[in-house]
């Protein structure tokens, strides 16, 4: 292995179907599981792949990684046309029990499998929440322009449909999050390993990932209460709708009353 590892990692779609790429591309695979594929293609590369739609590369040339995210064009649901991207520099050090970390690079002192998968692992994290981070800040902007009008005109121009989507959308977002990303807690593997669990925790924090899980997360909460206020508006102008009807039919029965008996 070289003495400098260079990591990029790249979120290219809404999900990736790692069960039909692994059926496609079975040589190399190291390990697998419903969420996850590692693939060591030779001694100093590899490639990370999770189901919430990032890859992540270690050791390959621009050309060698646009060569493999060809091959999973026809495994990623709903592709991006816009990529996101992050990378990670580690060096590796002299002592064994080494975990320094200085600017945009990492310092480490043990490499093996465990210690590059949770690298990979975290980078591909990283990268996933710039994503969901411009998901929410997209919402919230939509958001937004109803509550302008909500000030300038006095009411809500956004349908039931409309309010129903936006929570589908908070709601798949939240959930994707909370199902896939090991932000506010270590993941197994770290927890009978002093090592991986330093590492763990300083790749946290060199990606301010418990900072930007909760970014996302408050602006989530406000897309919610939002949506609950426009929720509530729907329903209370639905009710006076049923009610003038009421009124409206009631009226009308009276009028047919009064017009039988006088003619």
């Amino acid at each position: 292995m070289n003495d400098k590892i260079l990591y990029t990692a790249y979120h290219i779609a809404d999900r990736i179907d790692v069960a039909n790429h692994r059926l496609l591309h079975p040589e190399h695979l190291i390990t697998k599981s419903t969420l996850e594929l590692y693939y060591q293609i030779d001694v100093t590369r590899y490639v990370y792949i999770v189901s919430y739609g990032a890859v992540v590369f270690t050791g390959m040339t621009p050309d060698e990684i646009r060569e493999y995210l060809k091959s999973l064009e026809t495994s990623a649901v709903r592709p991006k046309s816009h990529v996101t991207t992050d990378d990670l520099e580690v060096l590796l050090g002299e002592t064994e029990d080494e975990i320094a970390l200085s600017f945009e690079t990492l310092t480490l002192g043990t490499f093996n499998h465990s210690v590059n998968k949770m690298i990979m692992m975290h980078l591909a994290q990283s990268v996933a929440l710039d994503h969901f981070n411009g998901l929410s800040q997209s919402i919230l902007g939509e958001i937004k322009a109803y509550t302008q009008d909500m000030q300038v005109y006095g009411k809500v121009k956004l349908g039931q449909k409309k309010a129903m989507s936006f929570i589908g959308k908070t709601l798949n977002t939240k959930n994707t999050i909370a199902e896939n990303l090991y932000i506010l807690d270590s993941p197994d593997v770290a927890w009978d390993n002093e090592y991986l669990d330093r590492l763990h925790d300083t790749l946290v924090r060199h990606f301010e990932l418990v900072p930007r899980y909760r970014e996302i997360d408050n602006t989530l909460k406000i897309v919610e209460d939002n949506l609950t206020v426009y929720m509530s508006y729907n329903h209370h102008r639905e009710s006076s709708r049923l009610e003038w009807i009421i009124i409206i039919l009631i009226v009308i029965e009276v009028i047919d009353t009064f017009a039988t008996k006088l003619f």
